[in-house]
């Protein structure tokens, strides 16, 4: 990690620097070494309200405050030569639009759909589909197994035990932003260094594996599926699954695929929150949806040799600091250099191979850290196409 950014962060006062009567907190002065004029200070010697009242100036000069946070925001752009930062919202998410035009040409009916547990009609898509969760939702309360307790309503995942799951769910499905948390799998880290690590060996840049089979619409979380499905798609024959997000246009149906999801043998996607009834679903969708299905524009025309810095959040952009954050780089080599780290790589490989032969348990680690090894290599080539 470095640091960016040339603006200079005052010094706090030293104790013999602050005079014996004052009780309050003293402000660092124009005659310290770190502050100078064209800084924080203006010319007459007054440090700059942006920077000691940040709320005031917020609260009636917003115009001032927007001019900041671009300013800080271009920091992320606008680095070293032959460097470029980018978030992980920018690297690793996106959404696509999908063919407008036949959501345009879509017919809109008032078609009713009849619940063939309780025999109540509903009138149309959307709250059919709410029934049925509601359905879902009084048969857990009402049940006294142990997978009951410990399934998440929000991502369906199942824990070990309640308290793990309140966890999650406190963690997780918060309405709070939080630069620990996959939006993909929708899981909570623990520090943003554990999430880049994940990231790095779990997903793809602009992966977006949730997509409504009805228009195209994709996206890289499940809620701006569901929520597009819900807006656009309302008042049609189409039925979304929130477990798989197949699209069924039969009541009966669609109620049978949504009761077997509640059944043990279903095939959960180990880099989403998707489940499916099949295993050749779960693979189709692997294959199919978790790559990158549109590469960020800042990578394109890059020319080799550019590091690419993915950083979880702003961190000391905004504050101005030197504390290094957490950040996970990527380089834009030639082909050539990838060779040589593959032949570097295999003769490694060679040596280890001709030492003393380890034992069991040793064998299973080194196959475990060989594979990880491998995953994290095919997904730095894959970021720096």
């Amino acid at each position: 990690a470095t640091s960016e950014g040339n603006s200079v962060t005052p010094k706090k006062a030293k104790p013999n620097e602050v005079g014996a009567g004052s009780n309050s907190d003293v402000s660092p002065t124009v005659n310290s070494p770190t502050v100078t004029p064209s800084q924080n200070v203006s010319s007459k010697g007054r440090v700059d309200p942006m920077y000691c009242c940040p709320d005031m100036i917020n609260n009636f000069f917003p115009g001032v405050a927007k001019t900041e946070c671009s300013s800080t925001t271009s920091k992320i752009n606008e680095s070293e030569k032959g460097k470029l930062i980018m978030l992980v919202n920018d690297f690793y998410y996106g959404k696509h639009e999908g063919d407008t035009q036949q959501v345009q040409q879509e017919q809109k009916t008032h078609t009713t759909f009849k619940c063939f547990s309780c025999l109540k009609v509903l009138k149309n898509n959307i709250r059919f589909m709410n029934h049925m969760k509601h359905h879902l939702e009084l048969e857990k309360q009402s049940s006294e197994s142990w997978e009951s307790h410990t399934t998440c309503q929000h991502c369906y995942r199942q824990f070990p035990t309640p308290f793990q799951l309140q966890c999650h769910i406190e963690s997780t499905h918060t309405p709070y932003e939080s630069s620990t948390i996959c939006k993909i799998c929708e899981l909570s880290f623990e520090t943003e260094q554990v999430l880049l690590q994940h990231m790095k060996d779990n997903h793809k840049p602009g992966e977006m594996p949730y997509v409504c089979q009805v228009c195209n619409y994709r996206s890289s979380a499940f809620s701006d599926v569901e929520t597009h499905f819900r807006t656009v798609h309302e008042n049609t024959k189409h039925l979304l699954c929130p477990f798989c997000l197949k699209v069924i246009k039969i009541g009966a149906p669609y109620m049978h695929h949504y009761m077997r999801h509640q059944k043990k043998g279903i095939y959960r996607c180990t880099k989403c929150r998707l489940q499916f009834l099949t295993c050749k679903e779960k693979m189709d969708h692997k294959t199919q949806h978790h790559r990158t299905f549109r590469k960020p524009k800042q990578l394109e025309g890059l020319p080799p040799g550019t590091k690419v810095t993915i950083r979880a959040s702003l961190g000391s952009l905004q504050s101005g600091s030197s504390v290094s954050t957490s950040t996970s780089t990527f380089q834009l080599s030639p082909k050539a250099k990838n060779t040589t780290t593959r032949n570097h790589n295999r003769s490694n490989t060679n040596k280890s191979k001709a030492k003393s032969k380890p034992s069991a348990t040793s064998k299973k680690q080194n196959a475990w850290t060989n594979s990880s090894s491998k995953k994290k290599k095919l997904q730095i080539q894959h970021c720096i196409i």
